[in-house]
């Protein structure tokens, strides 16, 4: 892999979310959902110069190198804009929102998923934390085209720098860190749920 194609790589990469931006103005929808949509088109068209980017793509960019170089930037991008004094203001919902509504939403979507798809409850409950934190980078794009009130962005934001602490928690406790390698195991969950 030479370091022509890596910087090529990245140009294409550029492009690509700039004609999906141009055509997301266009066609006045979210640029998240546009970014989506346009992921689906690339992956499921077949383009000899496509192909070729894909199967040459530079070794550094792995899911790994995503997830700790990209994926912060992307989900505390609000919070680099959020004044404390704000969050001091909004402080009783953010909190109530980051605590009781993921530990509400971990339980009913895991209870749900036990009763619905006739999962194990343990991994119900897996399932409801994991999926229990809101999604920041698309509500908050969608806020800004909206034109939404501020406190109310204020306490999304604030609401998402918080809960993934809470669902780390709840994703410990209803026995998911034992796929994490944690200490907190299965059984000890099976204990808190008797």
């Amino acid at each position: 892999m030479t370091t022509n194609f890596a910087v090529e790589f990245l140009i294409w990469l550029l492009i690509a979310a700039s004609v999906i931006a141009v055509a997301a103005a266009r066609l006045r929808i979210p640029y998240t959902v546009a970014l989506v949509l346009g992921g689906f088109v690339l992956g499921s068209v077949h383009l000899p110069i496509l192909e070729s980017l894909i199967s040459h793509k530079p070794d550094w960019l792995t899911p790994g190198v995503s997830l700790v170089v990209f994926l912060p930037a992307l989900l505390f991008e609000g919070s680099l804009k959020l004044q404390v004094r704000q969050l001091r203001e909004n402080a009783l919902p953010i909190l109530l929102l980051a605590t009781v509504g993921v530990l509400a939403a971990t339980l009913i979507t895991g209870f749900a998923a036990h009763w619905v798809l006739g999962l194990p409850v343990l991994v119900g409950l897996v399932f409801g934390t994991v999926t229990a934190a809101t999604d920041p980078i698309s509500v908050l794009s969608i806020f800004r085209d909206v034109a939404v009130p501020r406190r109310l962005s204020v306490i999304v934001e604030g609401e998402s720098l918080f809960n993934e602490r809470d669902r780390c928690r709840s994703l410990r406790n209803s026995g998911g860190g034992r796929c994490l390698g944690n200490s907190w195991g299965l059984g000890r969950s099976a204990k808190l749920l008797r």
